[in-house]
């Protein structure tokens, strides 16, 4: 019976195959090797995760193997793997084409719910081509996380595919960042009908600015660790040079998205002392900043607050090569060097583009 099911097959006459395999399934119901032709019918016809489900199944159900069908089995997957493999290399060499697709850019994924993670995790797993365990991990729940960096044209393939199995996520050019416009805010000049700042641009030419404040659309907070090399002593009573934080500036952007334009302000270039009376009778820059942040609560109070710039920034700086081919936009002095400009200006940069994408 099994060589007719054969060469009907052979013959792609899948429904004389089907009907030898109903009449065999009702003496032998628990036979592998009917299972396996049912997998073999489903290959054939196109069905190839469903076929995949099924060899596997068989694999599991094999308590007593026969070395001839497991090889057959294992054959079946493996030309379904390369089917996929060929077809994904087909479909990612057409995003390939799009515009810009050899342009540096990020594949961000976006956090989701706690129990969603359990569903989200296999299908993670399969298009990355990872295990489950990995992907449960990988996917955030509490900010954003850079996935991936790499072309555009590749990591648009993976946004697309990630977005028809429901996981959050977007692709940016490292490029478009580096085109926004950062002031550095000196100092606010007025506050009547419209704010006037002092600020200086990317080319530190002094700049006077006037804009309402309903302009802001976003409200971007972070800091920025300043880091030295400290000597210390180990156990063995050896001496040892180690980077420590030696302190934080704060930071806090602005974004006007009709400008293309984010106003950037931070503790250490404002300048407290002069323009609007905000914090001039307080003695700690700490207290000063303080106030400045209570203004901005008072004047621009329902727009959105981004505030988890280091959650998001430890797993960015683990990618130093993406980093370096950003403009960072903080003028800061480093004793030791570091990425951090670069990633809070990839974290501000990138929400300012998702908004903007929105429109």
């Amino acid at each position: 019976m099994f060589k007719e099911i054969n060469q009907a097959i052979n013959n792609q006459n899948y429904t004389l195959a089907k009907e030898i395999l109903t009449q065999l399934a009702t003496v032998e119901k628990d036979n592998l090797w009917i299972k396996y032709y049912e997998g073999l019918i489903i290959e054939k016809e196109g069905n190839l995760q469903e076929a995949e489900a099924n060899y596997r199944q068989i694999i599991k159900d094999s308590i007593f193997p026969d070395y001839k069908l497991i090889k057959l089995i294992r054959d079946g997957i493996e030309r379904i793997e390369n089917t996929n493999k060929q077809e994904k290399k087909e479909v990612i060499n057409e995003f390939k084409n799009i515009e810009n697709a050899e342009d540096l850019a990020v594949l961000i994924l976006q956090p989701v719910a706690l129990e969603d993670k359990k569903v989200l995790a296999p299908k993670l797993a399969k298009i990355m081509n990872i295990d489950n365990y990995t992907a449960t991990l990988q996917i955030p729940i509490r900010s954003w996380r850079l996935y991936k960096t790499g072309n555009l044209g590749e990591l648009n393939y993976y946004q697309s595919e990630l977005s028809k199995v429901e996981i959050p996520c977007f692709c940016h050019r490292i490029e478009n960042i580096n085109k926004i416009h950062v002031y550095q805010v000196k100092y606010i000049l007025d506050d009547t009908s419209e704010v006037t700042i002092i600020c200086q641009d990317e080319t530190e030419k002094e700049k006077t600015l006037t804009f309402k404040w309903e302009e802001i659309d976003h409200k971007i907070q972070g800091l920025i660790p300043i880091f030295e090399l400290t000597v210390h002593v180990d156990a063995k009573g050896k001496m040892e040079k180690k980077k420590s934080t030696l302190d934080y500036v704060q930071f806090y952007d602005l974004h006007l998205l009709s400008h293309n334009l984010i106003l950037r302000f931070n503790d250490y270039f404002y300048k407290f002392e002069q323009g609007l009376n905000i914090s001039h009778h307080e003695k700690t820059t700490k207290e000063k900043w303080n106030n400045l942040m209570s203004f901005f609560g008072e004047k621009i109070p329902n727009k959105p607050l981004w505030s988890d710039f280091t959650l998001f920034g430890e797993g960015v700086i683990q990618f130093p090569e993406m980093l370096q081919h950003i403009k960072s936009h903080v003028y800061l002095f480093h004793r030791q060097e570091n990425l951090w400009d670069e990633t809070f200006q990839l974290y501000s940069g990138l929400i300012f583009l998702e908004s903007l994408s929105k429109l």
